[in-house]
């Protein structure tokens, strides 16, 4: 009798592992849970004591800056949601700000800094003023590409990413073994930001096994998470699509040619 084989597992190291954890069991993956982001939020404030509707778009690529302001306008009281036009990069995120009942007006098809820009274009942007609340570390494509398309763009941080262990130091010999037998069982890994791709590195690093995720296959989302995670000496193969989904189907398939252990 021929035993089916085992079906492979894929290392989930996203803040919140619950969504590619599903989409890695119905691509017939077994998931492996491993987070290794924590969000810290920013203290802020909008510039020239200026609030949120007195611009004419705010612009968002990540639920995270939704739910920063979402936030700040609860403790202020403030009205909720604003009457500000917003935009979304990608389904995701749209359906969050829908969610708060705020319904944007402009939804990339590409979850992208790049497609937002490219959406934002067709709404005649010369001359606004555009609101984009972003991670500490967010790159420039997005007020860059509006800045030269005529709009005044002011950048508020308002959260940063960072590995789980730098506010938990004590979880760091817990995560290392826990990465180190991951690797060990033939699991891929996967990282959905460039985030996660430091992280990875690093803790592998912490581990003592930065050369054995060098020769495993890791499962990427979107050519700047690819880009980072070459650049750190991975082999990068990125998802056929932009979406968790298709992160799930490309790590398992990946995992299909990885021999299973015990």
């Amino acid at each position: 009798m021929t035993l089916p084989p085992a079906a492979p597992r894929v290392l989930v190291t996203r803040e919140e592992p619950a969504a590619l954890a599903d989409a890695v069991a119905r691509a017939g993956g077994n998931p492996v849970l491993l987070p290794l982001l924590v969000t810290r939020w920013l203290a802020f404030e909008l510039p020239g004591r200026r609030a949120i509707e007195d611009y004419d778009w705010v612009a968002f690529t990540s639920a995270r800056g939704l739910e920063a302001l979402a936030r700040r306008a609860h403790e202020q009281s403030a009205p909720w949601p604003p009457a500000t036009r917003a935009a979304a990069v990608g389904d995701r995120t749209a359906h969050e700000l829908q969610a708060q009942g705020w319904m944007p007006e402009c939804t990339s098809e590409s979850s992208t800094a790049a497609g937002l820009v490219e959406c934002m274009l067709q709404q005649n942007i010369f001359g606004a003023r555009i609101l984009f609340p972003c991670s500490a570390i967010a790159e420039g494509t997005l007020p860059d590409g509006l800045r030269r398309a005529g709009a005044s763009v002011d950048v508020v941080p308002v959260y940063t990413t960072e590995s789980a262990w730098v506010a938990a130091p004590e979880q760091l010999p817990f995560l290392t073994s826990q990465l180190a037998a991951a690797l060990s069982r033939g699991c891929i890994p996967t990282c959905a930001s460039p985030s996660a791709v430091r992280a990875l590195v690093d803790l592998a690093s912490a581990a003592g096994v930065l050369d054995v995720l060098r020769r495993s296959t890791v499962a990427v989302l979107g050519p700047t998470t690819a880009t980072t995670a070459r650049d750190h000496g991975l082999r990068a193969v990125e998802a056929d699509g932009r979406t968790l989904a298709c992160l799930a189907r490309k790590a398992v398939e990946l995992g299909r040619s990885v021999p299973q252990s015990s």
